[in-house]
């Protein structure tokens, strides 16, 4: 892998105005586009603002790299597969359902990270992805924790510390998923009850 271009000073802006996600957006067009023929490694910030059609000063306003910016935006996709539509306070669904939504979100994840094995491998590889990762995956489990507590299923711990080493080992997890040769999803997933806590239900997860 080619080594990550030097950074260059950050100008920070609110990522809510219209014009810096319409950059966003270009951006990340161009950078799906180019790899539909290019490693990661191979793409430079100028080709990727040429294919954007953004100017390199704009680029180099909100990211260091292309790494870093391959990094967001594929951070960014987990943390969508991963997200579950239940309502924290504990109503509407069993705790069975709920955790058959997040079987099925684990699933996504393990099959879109394997369909682009090549680009989360250089990600992988770099000082920094596993770490934005682990803080991404470590949100979505406060939430659930917090949604498991509702249910009276969480004993008595600190949730944000709880979630803060779940979020750290999934990410390790994913992580030799994608450098792995395996690509059976099913027994992978079913791995995952061995980094879960014992409390946390099992329904969903494939028999082990």
């Amino acid at each position: 892998m080619s080594k990550p271009e030097d950074p260059k000073p950050q100008r920070r802006s609110s990522p809510d105005e219209p014009r810096t996600v319409r950059t966003r957006e270009a951006l990340e067009s161009g950078l799906w586009e180019l790899l539909r023929d290019h490693e990661l490694a191979d793409i430079s910030v100028s080709a990727l603002c040429r294919q954007a059609g953004v100017h390199r000063t704009t680029f180099y306003g909100h990211h260091r790299n292309i790494f870093e910016f391959a990094g967001s935006v594929y951070a960014g996709v987990v943390d969508r597969l991963g997200t579950v539509d239940v309502d924290q306070r504990g109503t509407g669904r069993t705790v069975e359902e709920i955790n058959l939504l997040y079987v099925d979100s684990v699933r996504r994840i393990l099959q879109h990270t394997k369909s682009e094995a090549k680009v989360y491998r250089a990600l992988f590889h770099t000082e920094t992805f596993l770490g934005i990762m682990a803080v991404g995956l470590g949100r979505r489990f406060l939430l659930s924790l917090h949604v498991w507590q509702a249910h009276g299923v969480v004993p008595r711990i600190n949730l944000e510390a709880a979630a803060a080493f779940l979020g750290g080992a999934y990410a390790s997890w994913i992580e030799q998923w994608v450098l792995s040769e395996d690509d059976d999803v099913e027994a992978w997933l079913a791995s995952l009850v061995y980094l879960l806590p014992q409390w946390w239900p099992r329904v969903g997860y494939p028999a082990v």
